[in-house]
């Protein structure tokens, strides 16, 4: 093409990201016209096309360019496209069906040893340009809600920002928008006071009757608002469309929760009284992070891998495959295998992904074990670290997936047993953090351990092992509120003890005498 071309093809393309839609079609149609079978034209045509209400001439022009293109791999970018086409018509047979199609031709690409060229990443955000990272989008997360808590509208933090919120104490700084949710008793007025407060709606391709986009106008962040309603004695949300079939619904499910109000710096703002049952419906093991998990796909809460979830899928999954993304690929047909494990093209199209990745020295991901979470809790002193405190540990973890250790400070030592620790409870948390059965280390948890701490903490399991019957009576009581099924103790290792060692230590234990004596 010549050099004018291409300029006016970058220029539509500007205008289309600036969403100046009308200029584009001036370019673009007169373009369509006299390059009827010109792919990069038609790629940017029914890009507009479909952000225009035109999809429907999409799907009949990529049907046209896709007969005409030779190779697999431009024909799995049109059947990629008539896809996207008709899963915006809400026609999904038709749409499962061509991504199939592009599937086919890509799992052909990669038997004839190719893979499409990998597109540069875009460049990530640095920390002081990043408003999750920053702490902005935080305040107006904060800003909002305290505004519809003011209207009496209950609106919380939700999803992604919720997930953050309690793993991290703060938004994750590689999130992209901010998710709020609603009663759906109050979903109109909700929508309307974000659109009084200054948020834009965003045009949608779908509209879902219970989920909803907007934009901040002057940081340009996005704001999710999912709506939820009773279901019995459950609550539920995802994609809802009225009047079709169960099949085009998305419906995801938790167990009832209740809201409380608590303190911002804008006033007073709605957050869920349990989190974690939010959480643990949506993630799982929410407290693993995993850098690619999909909400649209991922959930462990959906009801039903239904066809439009399907269609999400598909779509997600080629389109990385077809950027040359194999990892992101790889993930996506992994969800797809894990939903449904007799998919037999999720399955295929990840074992091509993965002797490409091994042909390429590309590493493979590795997805959290999808697995229930067992997490064990424990307390102890661990002064002088020896092997009966590396076999208690390991047994400790051994009862479940993970295993949370508090170090005990030197006061508590103080009023257990009369004397200071030989070391410091900072030395002794460092060698505890580094013993390879322990997960995490806390320096700061109640004497008395209680079922309302160890559901605030997602603790399955308390454990200790007892060195005599007195100090079986103590830590029984300290755990008395628990019930018998959260308490385990474990066996103590004789002939070993931090008091042990320190009367070797008294006696001489290194020098030549010593040793002489013990052999």
């Amino acid at each position: 093409m010549t050099d004018k071309l291409d300029e006016l093809l970058v220029k539509a393309k500007d205008l289309i990201a600036t969403g100046k839609m009308n200029d584009a079609s001036e370019i673009l149609d007169p373009l369509k016209n006299e390059y009827p079978l010109s792919q990069d034209i038609a790629r940017l045509w029914c890009s507009l096309a479909m952000r225009t209400k035109r999809t429907a001439d999409t799907l009949v022009y990529a049907a046209k360019i896709y007969a005409h293109v030779q190779g697999d791999f431009h024909k799995a970018q049109w059947a990629q496209i008539m896809g996207t086409a008709s899963f915006i018509l809400l026609d999904l047979s038709g749409a499962h069906t061509h991504f199939t199609c592009a599937l086919k031709h890509l799992m052909a690409l990669a038997k004839s040893g190719k893979i499409p060229p990998q597109k540069a990443l875009a460049k990530r955000l640095q920390s002081d340009e990043n408003l999750f990272a920053t702490g902005e989008a935080e305040n107006l997360l904060w800003k909002t809600c305290a505004e519809l808590a003011k209207l009496d509208i209950p609106a919380f933090p939700f999803a992604g920002t919720l997930l953050g919120l309690v793993r991290n104490g703060c938004l994750l700084d590689f999130d992209k928008d901010l998710d709020i949710a609603v009663r759906m008793e109050s979903w109109d007025a909700c929508c309307n006071a974000l659109e009084q407060a200054g948020w834009v709606s965003s045009p949608m391709r779908i509209e879902y009757a219970n989920y909803r986009d907007y934009v901040h106008p002057e940081l340009g962040i996005t704001l999710d608002v999912c709506g939820l309603q009773a279901r019995g004695k459950q609550i539920v949300g995802g994609f809802s469309l009225p009047g079709y079939p169960d099949d085009y619904q998305r419906v995801s499910v938790f167990p009832k929760f209740d809201l409380m109000q608590r303190s911002s710096e804008y006033g007073q703002v709605w957050f869920p009284r349990q989190p974690e049952k939010i959480l643990t419906a949506f993630y799982g093991d929410w407290r693993t992070p995993n850098p690619n998990w999909d909400t649209v796909i991922s959930a462990h809460n959906l009801e039903n891998f239904t066809l439009l979830v399907r269609c999400y899928a598909y779509h997600r999954l080629v389109q990385r495959w077809l950027s040359g993304d194999l990892a992101k690929a790889w993930c996506y047909a992994h969800q797809i295998a894990l939903k449904d494990p007799d998919n037999v093209l999720a399955l295929r199209s990840r074992q091509w992904m993965e002797r490409a990745m091994m042909r390429l020295n590309r590493e493979i991901p590795v997805w959290p074990i999808n697995q229930p979470q067992r997490r064990v809790y424990t307390r102890m002193v661990a002064d002088l670290f020896h092997e009966g405190h590396v076999n208690f540990l390991q047994a400790a973890r051994a009862l479940g997936t993970h295993l949370t250790v508090c170090v005990v400070s030197d006061e508590r030592v103080v009023e257990n047993k009369g004397k200071l620790p030989v070391m410091q409870q900072a030395e002794r948390a460092a060698v505890v953090a580094a013993c390879k059965y322990v997960d995490a280390v806390m320096t700061d948890t109640p004497v008395n351990v209680t079922k309302a701490f160890m559901q605030q903490h997602g603790f399955d399991i308390y454990t200790f092992a007892c060195a005599s019957e007195q100090e079986r009576l103590d830590k029984y009581k300290l755990c008395e509120s628990l019930p018998a099924e959260m308490i385990q103790e474990l066996t103590y290792t004789p002939g070993i003890s931090t008091s042990n060692l320190v009367m070797r230590i008294l006696e001489g234990a290194g020098s030549k005498e010593a040793v002489i004596t013990s052999k």
